[in-house]
């Protein structure tokens, strides 16, 4: 018995633990870099490369903005826009309708040519015929009234954009119900899509795909009135990794808390072949990104505790390492690394002590344990965070000053 007892002992020792790594004293970042926006612009995503990040957005109707020029297309614009790593603006362009539009994600292909996802509101024209006016007509003139009707944003749009700025094409389809694109991937002959589609009692995930021509087609919904979709990842062997989270019944997998995220597998074909959800009974937990790494941040509120979740998966969804840290945000990922809204101490860091919730920037090794810890000085919400192998991360976030937005580099520390 005294045998096993001091065998289990050293068992436990010799097993890897993050809480267990030398400790680690966060450093401020580089200086950011201030983004020209107006108040109510927003920036969705971020793509980085060696001459710098571009981003995708949405300008206000009336925006102050300085990012991008010439006059506005409609009531609200995507955009595109692709900054140098000095700040300078290298091009900019609008994108959209007289109508309502927005700009959600994007993505680069091989020949670095990018696609952007989006929507448009949808109007048509009605024209009432009427004979009984209340001016004086003696002749009884027909008087044509045309009205407008907006049906809310229906058209799902993929802006081909040239890699200097210029508008090669767009792909649209046509939703019956209101439709919010959230991401999209490339597949070897055009573009897998994922959604979340407005229902009557609430709304569905839905994965579509759109050839390179131009036509696009359902290939799976997800749930019945309660899941919403948020990243799509190509694996090397052609098929789908996508994240998102769900209170619905999935594949015949339950509801374990009180939302769930879920991790969804897809065929070469975009159909659903496996889910696997959080386990946490009474909390509300969702999965908000997903590198191509296999690493995922989200978000978990349980009562008044709220945590970023960070976890390393196989592409088969396994878990591998996994941590929670007391957030104000969900946690966003790219690479190897994570960005949130820290609001509390985190273990192994000796001199983080935040008196607000301040975004951080955390880079981890193949176990789990924090490499490198970054402040973002005067960042309060984290945006996007994109990655270029062997150069570093652009890190996108929102300051301290009502709607303004900064772009910070960190360079790569090996992974």
């Amino acid at each position: 018995m005294k045998y096993r007892f001091l065998l289990a002992i050293v068992l436990t020792l010799l097993i890897p633990s993050a809480n267990a790594a030398p400790s680690l004293k966060v450093t401020p970042a580089a200086n950011s870099i201030s983004i020209p926006l107006g108040v109510n612009d927003e920036i969705s995503k971020s793509y980085f490369a060696n001459d710098g990040t571009t981003l995708v957005g949405t300008l206000a109707s009336g925006s102050s903005q300085t990012l991008v020029s010439g006059a506005g297309l409609g009531g609200t614009d995507g955009f595109i826009a692709k900054i140098s790593l000095d700040g300078k603006l290298i091009w900019g362009l609008r994108l959209g309708s007289e109508f309502e539009d927005v700009a959600t994600s994007l993505i680069a292909d091989s020949a670095n040519t990018y696609w952007v996802l989006g929507a448009s509101e949808s109007v048509v024209t009605l024209t009432n015929i009427e004979t009984t006016t209340v001016i004086i007509n003696p002749d009884s003139v027909t008087v044509i009234k045309e009205n407008k009707k907006h049906l809310g944003q229906l058209v799902t749009n993929i802006w081909h954009i040239s890699q200097t700025g210029e508008l090669l094409g767009t792909i649209k389809s046509l939703s019956e119900t209101p439709i919010t694109p959230r991401d999209l991937a490339l597949s070897s002959d055009g573009l897998i899509i994922a959604s979340d589609l407005m229902i009557t009692s609430g709304r569905i995930g839905l994965f579509s795909k759109c050839s390179f021509a131009g036509s696009c087609d359902t290939l799976s919904r997800v749930g019945v009135k309660n899941t919403s979709l948020r990243a799509i990842l190509r694996n090397k062997d052609g098929t789908y990794f996508a994240v998102g989270k769900s209170a619905d019944s999935i594949l015949k997998t339950k509801l374990s808390g009180s939302i769930d995220g879920v991790i969804l597998t897809l065929t070469s074909r975009g159909v659903i072949k496996s889910v696997v959800r959080s386990s946490l009974a009474k909390t509300l937990r969702t999965w908000e990104s997903a590198s191509d790494t296999y690493l995922l941040g989200g978000f978990a509120v349980s009562g008044k505790t709220s945590e970023a979740s960070i976890t390393q998966f196989s592409q088969s969804a396994k878990p591998i390492w996994s941590m929670r840290i007391p957030s104000a945000t969900t946690a966003l990922t790219a690479g190897h690394s994570a960005i949130f809204a820290s609001k509390g101490l985190i273990p192994t860091l000796s001199n983080w002590k935040p008196k607000t919730a301040s975004v951080i920037y955390l880079n981890f090794d193949g176990k789990g344990v924090i490499k490198e810890a970054r402040a973002i000085v005067g960042a309060v919400n984290p945006v996007s965070i994109s990655y270029l192998k062997g150069v570093g991360y652009s890190i996108i976030t929102q300051n301290v000053v009502e709607s303004g937005y900064s772009v910070t580099f960190v360079a790569s520390s090996g992974n």
